[in-house]
């Protein structure tokens, strides 16, 4: 039988933690222009960050019971927004005047729209709960440039389109088309076959595209779940790649603007053997 899983050692975890404790919240999308939220439907609402269909409900049934807001505060008596939402999205609000919001313009083929950028700075943290860590990942994939590594304990995908973690796996294949270096670490288990399988087939299926992919030893569990992006943006948390904890899930990471970090989680990855 196995070790007991490999762990982030004690000083990252408390990197993560102080410069936590130091950070205030951004707003994370490339976003401009302004929202009315008394006259905004629900499809505009959701183009603002972390305003999702049951954030933007609860603005709608707030204003029809109570009214339109008289001042931007206002919107935190709805039970949904709490002031970490509010600081992301405040820059963007008024509650007069028309909606004129636009987003970072485009393509894939015509397809799929790029997401909108994320906008960070060195030394930031932001939380990421639940499904805010799919859309925000998928960002930072679509504008990477130089590098992705990640690690996963599971990568598992199935024949869905819809699925999140084959339209990630679809997304680091785009981004290896671009000539974006990227690299994948699996968990091989010497005790659970069925997630052995999963990692098998979405790891055949990377390097066909030329992705490289690298399982770990059988003999110790790769229990973490961490992703670097252009050895700048780091992704630390709960979420493993499969549609339960990318889309229903109460799953939480942290997304660390750092590149100190970042060069200590790819040392890290460099010794998973």
């Amino acid at each position: 039988m196995k070790n007991k899983p490999s762990f982030l050692p004690c000083r990252l975890l408390f990197f993560i933690i102080f410069s936590l404790l130091l950070s205030l919240p951004q707003p994370l999308w490339a976003v401009s222009g302004k929202l009315n939220i008394n006259q905004a439907d629900k499809e505009q609402l959701r183009e603002l960050p972390y305003i999702g269909n049951k954030k933007a409900g609860a603005i709608i049934s707030y204003r029809k019971i109570h009214g339109p807001f008289n001042r931007l505060e206002d919107i935190l008596q709805v039970d949904e927004i709490g002031r970490e939402t509010f600081a992301a999205i405040k820059s963007y609000l008024t509650v007069s005047g028309p909606t004129n919001l636009t987003e970072t313009p485009t393509n894939t083929g015509g397809r799929s729209r790029l997401r909108r950028k994320i906008i960070t700075q060195p030394g930031r943290i932001i939380v990421l709960a639940d499904k805010e860590y799919y859309e925000t990942l998928t960002s930072l994939i679509q504008h990477a440039h130089q590098s992705i590594d990640l690690t996963m304990f599971i990568f598992k995908t199935t024949k869905s389109p819809k699925n999140k973690a084959v339209l990630l796996a679809g997304e680091l294949v785009k981004a290896a088309k671009r000539r974006v270096r990227v690299r994948v670490i699996l968990e091989k288990s010497d005790y659970d076959e069925s997630l052995n399988r999963e990692n098998r087939r979405v790891g055949r299926k990377l390097r066909k595209k030329g992705i490289k992919v690298i399982f770990d030893s059988p003999e110790t569990t790769t229990h973490a779940k961490l992703v670097v992006i252009d050895n700048r943006y780091c992704l630390v948390g709960s979420h493993n790649f499969t549609h339960s904890a990318l889309a229903y899930n109460h799953e939480l990471s942290l997304l660390v603007d750092s590149r100190t970090l970042a060069k200590e989680l790819l040392k890290y990855m460099d010794e998973i053997k």
